[in-house]
């Protein structure tokens, strides 16, 4: 007699391997994940970038090519986080990946934006995926995805939580010269987070000070008053960038904090709800200008490839809400200064021509 009960079987088992041919395989909890990029055409100490994740932390490096200038940010990271990682990782199917994407026919090519390394490092083997040039386009979909989340994590990496600038600041302030001489009665009043890249945090504080005047004052004839003073901070990268006291004195310079010239002259005229305008200028030489490094790390995607002009206008716009305007190349002779040198020329409102200048820009006219 025929046992009918043997194909049944057969069909089932052949079910099952087959079930088990198709999960995807799970990437192991003690894996590590790397992103690095090299080769870009931007600041030297930011020639190699790399990102190395796991379980338990996430650092992230900068250096130049050579190893030198090195910089080091790291946070921790937590194993429930990690599996939402990986998940990703075997969403994508990134084991299954070609180990090296470059343009195919018909797309454009990109210059200057390096070379992109994504590697998964486990007991059993390492799995590493090449995009070169680093371009988004000329990733799968998959491939996109991964890499928005390790940039995620560059950035996270990189970051100061509201309650650790509030730390750095207090710390700064309390052990530099003029609160440290004779301050007290320390309070923050406002704290403000920029979106820009690095984040900047900027808090605003008051204190007393028993005495008139600035600085250490030891060995100076001091009034002996109750003085109150604000004192604005700027915390970026987990470092004090600048701090002004009353708006008039820079306490990390111990200085008198420049005044700005009269810009009478420079102004177009435009004047009302907008106020007014002004042209500034932005000297070009060799270094990689902030826009430039700024739309090779990917932080903004155009069509095609953006005119200096546009794409100073969209950093500026983006980056710190800064509208400039007829943005245009000029020769110094152009504008009264020695021959052999270019400027950036653009237009901004007069209210913004401060923070202008804390990035770099100057007056038409000054030297």
């Amino acid at each position: 007699m025929i046992n009918k009960t043997i194909p049944v079987l057969l069909i089932l088992l052949l079910t099952l391997v087959a079930g088990c041919a198709e999960k995807t395989t799970e990437i192991s909890e003690n894996a590590t994940i790397i992103h690095k990029t090299y080769g870009a055409f931007t600041l030297p100490e930011m020639q190699l970038q790399e990102l190395t994740v796991n379980g338990t932390s996430v650092v992230f490096t900068t250096s130049d090519n050579e190893g030198g200038s090195r910089k080091i940010y790291e946070k921790p990271f937590n194993e429930s986080a990690f599996r939402e990682l990986t998940n990703l990782f075997e969403e994508n199917d990134f084991l299954q990946m070609e180990e090296r994407y470059v343009p195919q026919e018909g797309q454009p090519v990109v210059a200057d934006v390096g070379t992109l390394e994504i590697s998964l490092i486990e007991e059993t083997g390492t799995k590493t995926v090449i995009v070169d040039p680093y371009y988004s386009e000329y990733m799968p979909e998959g491939l996109q995805e991964i890499d928005s989340a390790l940039v995620e994590l560059r950035a996270y990496a990189m970051s100061t939580s509201p309650e650790e600038a509030e730390r750095i600041a207090e710390d700064w302030i309390e052990t530099a010269p003029t609160y440290g001489f004779d301050g007290f009665n320390l309070k923050l009043e406002t704290h403000e987070v920029l979106e820009s890249f690095p984040e900047q945090h900027v808090l605003n504080y008051t204190f007393t000070s028993s005495h008139g005047g600035y600085g250490n004052r030891t060995d100076q004839i001091v009034t002996e008053a109750l003085t109150p003073h604000s004192i604005e901070i700027t915390v970026s990268e987990g470092k004090v960038m600048s701090a002004v006291i009353d708006g008039e004195w820079d306490e990390i310079a111990q200085g008198p904090l420049e005044k700005e010239p009269d810009v009478t002259d420079n102004t177009t005229g435009a004047s009302g709800a907008e106020g007014n305008t002004v042209e500034m200028k932005y000297l070009i030489s060799e270094e990689k200008t902030p826009w430039d490094q700024w739309y090779e790390e990917g932080n903004i995607q155009f069509i095609k490839a953006p005119t200096p002009s546009e794409l100073i206008t969209a950093y500026y716009g983006t980056v710190y809400g800064i509208e400039i305007s007829d943005v245009r190349r000029v020769e110094s002779c152009d504008l009264g200064y020695l021959c052999g040198e270019e400027y950036y020329v653009g237009t901004v409102k007069e209210s913004d021509s401060s923070k202008m200048k804390e990035l770099g820009w100057t007056y038409i006219g000054e030297y």
